[in-house]
């Protein structure tokens, strides 16, 4: 559990009663960070659904975090973006994955860095001048569309990712891509079935 949180929130009940904590829920609070004994009642209290919100709490904290580092980082590029499933992923079509490995494509550097829960791989190119990405309003993070991600497996090696890209395809068509995939598609005869 993290202490600075717990005390930030302490001092703060005009903030956080009753609009993320019940007043019962606080005192709670207020004496953990006091590191006052609770009884068994709060106890239970503190098992129950503060520590879930607490946790919720310092999970978007330190994702906050990480997203500042990540953007401080590549913003000492002078040209990149982010390509593969963590792209797809800010696209809207890969929300269930979680990618373990962010590929960044650059002008300057390469190689394998980690920035809080967050690895990236750097891949070095020429130039991205003719690649298709666009810049994210909220994170100011540059992203690959999803036609330039098809063309990035040729770089990044990255199978899978060229795998989900096809399936993705396959599924949604001209919404996912406006592009050919160069897959020799096999037209159905139904007249073989009696159709």
């Amino acid at each position: 559990m993290n202490s600075q949180l717990l005390h930030w929130i302490a001092e703060r009940e005009s903030i956080v009663v009753p609009t993320l904590f019940k007043p019962v829920q606080f005192k709670v609070i207020k004496k953990i960070d006091q590191v006052k004994k609770l009884n068994d009642n709060e106890k239970r209290y503190f098992r129950g659904k503060i520590k879930d919100k607490l946790n919720v709490l310092d999970k978007m904290i330190q994702h906050g975090k990480e997203d500042i580092g990540l953007r401080t980082f590549l913003d000492t590029f002078d040209s990149y973006y982010i390509t593969g499933l963590e792209a797809l992923k800010h696209n809207g079509y890969g929300w269930y994955f979680d990618p373990k490995i962010i590929e960044v494509i650059n002008t300057k550097v390469e190689g394998k860095i980690k920035i809080g829960s967050q690895t990236l791989k750097l891949i070095r190119v020429k130039s991205i001048r003719n690649c298709d990405i666009h810049k994210n309003k909220e994170s100011g993070l540059n992203y690959a569309k999803n036609e330039q991600i098809k063309k990035d497996t040729i770089i990044t090696k990255n199978n899978y990712t060229k795998n989900i890209w096809e399936q993705m395809y396959d599924r949604y068509g001209r919404i996912f891509a406006k592009c050919d995939t160069n897959k020799n598609i096999k037209k159905i005869d139904y007249a073989t079935y009696g159709v």
